[in-house]
């Protein structure tokens, strides 16, 4: 283990985590993040020489000469009126939240209402408790009376504020000001300097800080922001750069998202608040650790780093506004850093899809939303990208909608007075850096995984296979759920090993090892062998996993997902081995009212959009078992979950189809989207088989080459023809529904 961890993680992150331990062992980390409460922190203390420390004075001196931010002190930006009245589709809605916040109630995950009025320090979801009192360094990340630590985080995330923030320029007529402090207030009573789970981590230390500054530069020009304010705001703006600064190489060693949070959060401090004393080492630490880690975590192909679509959107929010703020007092990021970034934001657009701004849920996804100033949902990542597309070319990449507000309040109302533009579509792409490729006809699409990887494994689902039609997520990544939950590891497990993924599972048992919540050993190998998308006709893509292909299993699995038409898919997969084996196929499907047909080996699936039939055949051998499952949660036989939002645990039904036997093998999968299939199974022999597959509107004969090693490629030949009897125009209305 200690090989793959110093082959696979590096020297230096090696040496960055002892030095980190060794510090804690020594006593340094305590003696630096010693108790400090608020009271204490005189602004003499914390100020450099020169600014004026009594409160009343330093009130003047920061409204005299107020930093440069994205928008004036106390003059938030207005919000147009096609951004104000377009589709808000967040929920609870802006005005239901607003009204959660006076009760001191807060939203979860941007999803679930706290069921209580906020306290720091419980899981208001399952009443557990973490230590009031306890030093951050001493708090253990994972005990059974706090349970699920990002579960904990998320109230003192702070998006309260940014609602408060917005909320008079989308009409509130209340006091925001006096609510958005009477949160303040109740944070920082509850929670002194490094005392509370709430500074364990500090990149929820800056994610909180971004909310909160946001909130204070809307209103402060109101009067319930007072000179007192002013000292509070840099009490909170010190302790969370000493916060940061003096721990930072943690997030470094953890090559992810975390460190260009933090460094992101010493940019903005440092601009804001330079009176500070440390202020200046600050910025400067956090410029270089984010035009680093930017250059290094985003592949030359504009792949991430932390193979999660989510996590991407993190990096590049913490970016944005990095390179936004530097862009504002005139000492911008090399051209470089720019152009990583968008072409991060060009890789997660063509893993979009158009008519939702939905992705995949793939990969780790706590949750995280830094900057959620618009009323679009957290699952739609257009606001992002038309941000970040803004920064790096000064246009738009998206037709303006509701999703246009992040640009508003980055940069102001020119940004959204920019020429429109056309919509555009994302097309059959691969990114082979990441190990990312799609495939797209008509109204589907389909993502699939095929990678070597060389940084950390997020969740064990080589070759996996998300499929999309009309807007739904037919077949689905199951999401994360949450980092930690007591007493079911089961549970933990099930979202990030073969039983949460769209993927093969030999002699059940994954086929690379979780040696912790997030590593795995040995890094899975696969790679592409055959793509085609060229043409009118069928296209596809052929990936080979390796990562079985060891002791004991010695077994090859080559996947195939071709598109033979916008409503037919096919997906192969071989598995190539020398003795007796066992494999099972999971499909984890969009939850809709479903039925397994008659044969046992197919479902149909009654979508809002359409009926979608699945089925699962070999060529001669006969499957041993084909089972649907939704919502089972027996221990240690968790199936048919997903977690569309962190922390909530949704039923879909899930397929399972399993062969026992001897292997080779070929299991194959079809869909119908819109209209049912029958297949007619090859009955020549293994060196090429002809399949066909029919449905009411067309006939399509598919030659493939046998499941064998090694090959080049699978698909051989495609003919299509029109069905011999056309359907009469109800059944086609029924079947294309």
């Amino acid at each position: 283990m200690g090989y793959y961890i110093m082959r696979h993680l590096g020297p230096r992150v090696v040496t960055l985590r002892a030095s980190i331990y060794l510090s804690k062992t020594l006593g340094l980390t305590q003696r630096r993040f010693a108790e400090r409460p608020w009271a204490t922190m005189r602004l003499h203390d914390i100020l450099c020489d020169g600014i004026p420390s009594d409160k009343i004075a330093y009130a003047d001196f920061k409204r005299s000469q107020p930093a440069k931010f994205l928008f004036p002190l106390g003059e938030p930006p207005r919000v147009p009126a096609y951004i104000h009245n377009g589709v808000h589709e967040r929920q609870p809605s802006f005005a239901e939240r607003l009204r959660l916040l006076a009760e001191d109630r807060c939203v979860y995950f941007f999803r679930m209402p706290s069921p209580t009025p906020v306290d720091w320090s419980v899981n208001a979801l399952d009443n557990r408790m973490a230590d009031p009192e306890g030093d951050w360094f001493r708090i253990p990340s994972y005990l059974e009376t706090s349970g699920d630590l990002r579960t904990l985080w998320e109230p003192a995330r702070a998006a309260w504020a940014i609602d408060l923030a917005r909320a008079p320029a989308h009409g509130f007529t209340g006091d925001a000001g006096e609510l958005f402090w009477r949160w303040v207030d109740s944070f920082m009573d509850a929670c002194p300097p490094y005392k509370t789970v709430q500074w364990k981590c500090g990149q929820e230390s800056t994610v909180r800080f971004i909310a909160i500054v946001l909130g204070f530069w809307s209103l402060a020009h109101d009067r319930s922001t007072t000179p007192k304010r002013y000292t509070q705001i840099a009490r909170l703006a010190w302790a969370t750069g000493h916060r940061i600064f003096h721990h930072i190489n943690y997030a470094i060693s953890q090559k992810n998202n975390h460190a260009t949070s933090e460094a992101c959060g010493l940019i903005l401090i440092s601009q804001l608040f330079p009176e500070l004393e440390g202020a200046a080492k600050w910025g400067r630490r956090g410029r270089k650790v984010l035009e680093r880690e930017v250059l290094r975590q985003v592949y030359a192909d504009g792949t991430y780093v932390q193979q999660s679509m989510n996590y991407h959107r993190v990096m590049l929010q913490g970016a944005l506004l990095s390179l936004r703020l530097a862009e504002i007092v005139n000492n911008p990021f090399p051209r470089a850093v720019y152009d990583k970034l968008a072409d991060g934001a060009e890789f997660l657009f063509q893993m979009m899809d158009p008519a939702t701004g939905r992705l995949p849920n793939y990969g780790n996804n706590d949750g995280a939303w830094m900057l959620p100033l618009s009323e679009c949902d957290f699952t739609d990542f257009r606001p992002t990208l038309q941000a970040v597309s803004y920064l790096c070319h000064r246009r738009r990449m998206l037709p303006a909608g509701p999703w246009d507000e992040d640009m508003l309040w980055l940069f102001g109302p020119e940004a959204v007075m920019t020429e429109d533009v056309p919509p555009r579509r994302p097309v059959s792409a691969a990114f082979a850096n990441g190990g990312y490729y799609t495939l797209r006809q008509g109204e589907s699409w389909a993502m699939t995984r095929c990678h070597t990887y060389r940084d950390r494994v997020a969740h064990n689902d080589a070759l996996h296979v998300d499929l999309w039609w009309r807007g739904q997520n037919v077949l689905q990544d199951c999401g994360t759920y949450q980092y930690y939950v007591p007493n079911r590891p089961d549970i933990e497990a099930y979202f990030k090993e073969p039983t949460g993924q769209n993927t093969v599972e030999i002699d059940d048992v994954p086929a690379i090892e979780s040696v912790s919540r997030f590593l795995f050993l040995p890094w899975t190998r696969a790679e592409v062998i055959d793509r085609n998308v060229a043409g009118d006709g069928a296209i596809w893509l052929t990936g080979e996993l390796y990562d079985y292909d060891r002791r004991p299993w010695r077994v090859l699995h080559r996947r195939t997902t071709i598109a033979l038409s916008p409503t037919l898919w096919i997906i192969v997969d071989d598995l190539i081995g020398t003795r007796k084996h066992n494999a099972l196929v999971r499909w984890h499907m969009l939850d809709a009212p479903y039925k397994i047909k008659s044969g046992g080996d197919s479902v149909h699936l009654t979508t809002p959009k359409g009926d979608v039939y699945l089925g699962v055949t070999m060529p001669a051998e006969k499957l041993s078992r084909f089972e649907v499952i939704r919502g089972r949660k027996q221990v240690g036989e968790v199936q048919g979950f997903a977690a569309p939002y962190y922390g909530e645990l949704q039923p879909i039904p899930t397929v399972e189809a399993e062969y026992s036997g001897p292997l080779q093998a070929r299991m194959l999968t079809y869909l119908g989207l819109g209209q049912p299939v029958s297949v007619r199974r090859p009955q020549d022999d293994r060196d090429a088989q002809h399949w066909r597959f029919a449905t009411p509107l067309e006939v399509h004969d598919l030659t493939l080459a046998g499941p064998f090693r090694p090959i080049k490629r699978v698909v051989l030949d495609h003919q299509v023809r029109e069905a011999t009897k056309r359907p009469t125009s109800s059944h086609t209305a029924k079947g294309g529904a």
